[in-house]
Protein backbone atom coordinates (compact mmCIF):
# COMPACT_ATOMS: atom_id res chain seq x y z
CA UNK A 1 0.00 0.00 0.00
CA UNK A 2 0.96 3.65 -0.19
CA UNK A 3 2.16 3.91 3.41
CA UNK A 4 3.77 6.98 4.84
CA UNK A 5 0.95 9.23 6.06
CA UNK A 6 -0.71 7.32 8.86
CA UNK A 7 -3.52 9.09 10.68
CA UNK A 8 -4.30 8.66 14.37
CA UNK A 9 -7.45 9.85 16.12
CA UNK A 10 -7.27 12.32 18.98
CA UNK A 11 -9.30 10.72 21.76
CA UNK A 12 -9.60 13.73 24.04
CA UNK A 13 -5.89 14.06 24.73
CA UNK A 14 -5.58 15.63 28.21
CA UNK A 15 -4.45 19.25 28.05
CA UNK A 16 -5.10 19.53 24.32
CA UNK A 17 -8.32 21.23 23.27
CA UNK A 18 -9.26 22.57 19.86
CA UNK A 19 -11.78 25.38 19.63
CA UNK A 20 -13.52 26.43 16.42
CA UNK A 21 -16.20 29.07 15.97
CA UNK A 22 -19.57 27.44 15.38
CA UNK A 23 -20.28 30.12 12.74
CA UNK A 24 -17.13 29.07 10.83
CA UNK A 25 -18.04 25.38 11.03
CA UNK A 26 -21.58 25.97 9.83
CA UNK A 27 -20.84 28.82 7.39
CA UNK A 28 -17.50 27.96 5.80
CA UNK A 29 -17.39 24.19 6.23
CA UNK A 30 -21.17 23.74 6.01
CA UNK A 31 -20.76 20.98 8.56
CA UNK A 32 -22.16 19.85 11.86
CA UNK A 33 -19.68 19.88 14.77
CA UNK A 34 -20.75 16.34 15.71
CA UNK A 35 -19.55 15.09 12.30
CA UNK A 36 -16.03 16.54 12.58
CA UNK A 37 -13.02 14.72 14.03
CA UNK A 38 -9.52 15.88 14.96
CA UNK A 39 -6.79 13.49 13.82
CA UNK A 40 -2.99 13.58 13.60
CA UNK A 41 -0.72 12.77 10.67
CA UNK A 42 2.32 10.51 11.05
CA UNK A 43 4.81 9.99 8.23
CA UNK A 44 5.96 11.75 5.08
CA UNK A 45 3.90 10.46 2.14
CA UNK A 46 1.75 13.61 1.94
CA UNK A 47 4.69 16.05 2.21
CA UNK A 48 4.92 18.89 1.45
CA UNK A 49 1.14 19.36 1.88
CA UNK A 50 0.78 17.51 5.19
CA UNK A 51 3.77 16.85 7.42
CA UNK A 52 4.48 14.41 10.23
CA UNK A 53 2.79 15.79 13.37
CA UNK A 54 0.19 17.92 11.58
CA UNK A 55 -3.30 18.10 13.05
CA UNK A 56 -6.22 17.71 10.63
CA UNK A 57 -9.95 18.34 10.89
CA UNK A 58 -11.91 15.63 9.07
CA UNK A 59 -15.51 16.03 7.87
CA UNK A 60 -16.99 12.54 8.26
CA UNK A 61 -19.99 13.37 6.03
CA UNK A 62 -17.87 14.00 2.93
CA UNK A 63 -16.84 10.57 1.70
CA UNK A 64 -17.06 10.85 -2.09
CA UNK A 65 -13.82 11.72 -3.94
CA UNK A 66 -15.70 14.07 -6.22
CA UNK A 67 -14.34 16.69 -6.41
CA UNK A 68 -10.85 15.26 -5.85
CA UNK A 69 -9.21 16.18 -2.56
CA UNK A 70 -7.35 14.94 0.49
CA UNK A 71 -9.16 12.32 2.53
CA UNK A 72 -8.63 9.99 5.46
CA UNK A 73 -9.29 6.42 4.41
CA UNK A 74 -8.83 2.89 5.67
CA UNK A 75 -6.84 1.17 2.95
CA UNK A 76 -6.88 -2.22 4.67
CA UNK A 77 -3.62 -1.51 6.51
CA UNK A 78 -4.98 1.27 8.74
CA UNK A 79 -5.99 4.91 8.51
CA UNK A 80 -4.01 7.01 6.03
CA UNK A 81 -4.26 10.51 4.58
CA UNK A 82 -4.17 10.50 0.77
CA UNK A 83 -5.24 12.55 -2.21
CA UNK A 84 -8.15 10.74 -3.90
CA UNK A 85 -9.76 11.12 -7.29
CA UNK A 86 -12.43 9.13 -9.06
CA UNK A 87 -11.13 7.24 -12.12
CA UNK A 88 -13.40 8.32 -15.00
CA UNK A 89 -15.26 5.62 -16.93
CA UNK A 90 -14.04 2.86 -14.61
CA UNK A 91 -16.23 -0.23 -14.30
CA UNK A 92 -16.44 -1.16 -11.51
CA UNK A 93 -15.95 2.35 -10.08
CA UNK A 94 -12.32 2.94 -9.07
CA UNK A 95 -10.40 5.50 -7.06
CA UNK A 96 -6.84 6.73 -7.69
CA UNK A 97 -4.89 6.99 -4.41
CA UNK A 98 -2.10 9.57 -4.58
CA UNK A 99 0.69 10.60 -2.20
CA UNK A 100 1.92 14.17 -2.64
CA UNK A 101 5.48 12.98 -1.91
CA UNK A 102 6.94 11.75 -5.23
CA UNK A 103 8.80 8.93 -3.46
CA UNK A 104 5.47 7.07 -3.18
CA UNK A 105 3.74 5.72 -6.28
CA UNK A 106 0.04 6.33 -6.94
CA UNK A 107 -2.19 3.27 -7.14
CA UNK A 108 -5.79 2.47 -7.99
CA UNK A 109 -8.35 0.52 -5.99
CA UNK A 110 -11.95 -0.36 -6.65
CA UNK A 111 -14.33 1.81 -4.66
CA UNK A 112 -15.31 -1.32 -2.70
CA UNK A 113 -11.72 -2.01 -1.60
CA UNK A 114 -11.29 1.19 0.40
CA UNK A 115 -13.33 2.82 3.12
CA UNK A 116 -13.28 6.63 2.99
CA UNK A 117 -13.57 8.05 6.51
CA UNK A 118 -13.92 11.69 5.48
CA UNK A 119 -12.48 14.71 3.70
CA UNK A 120 -9.74 16.76 5.37
CA UNK A 121 -11.08 20.32 5.62
CA UNK A 122 -8.41 22.06 7.74
CA UNK A 123 -4.94 21.46 9.13
CA UNK A 124 -2.56 23.01 11.66
CA UNK A 125 1.16 22.69 12.17
CA UNK A 126 3.49 23.52 15.03
CA UNK A 127 6.24 25.99 14.25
Amino acid sequence: MGGGAVVTEDHDTPGRAYHFRRSWIKGSLKASPSQLRIMHVEGDSMAPTLLDGDTVLVDMTRRAPNPPGIFVLDDGMGLVAKRLEHVPNSDPPAVRVISDNGFYSPYERSAEEIHIIGRIRWFAREV
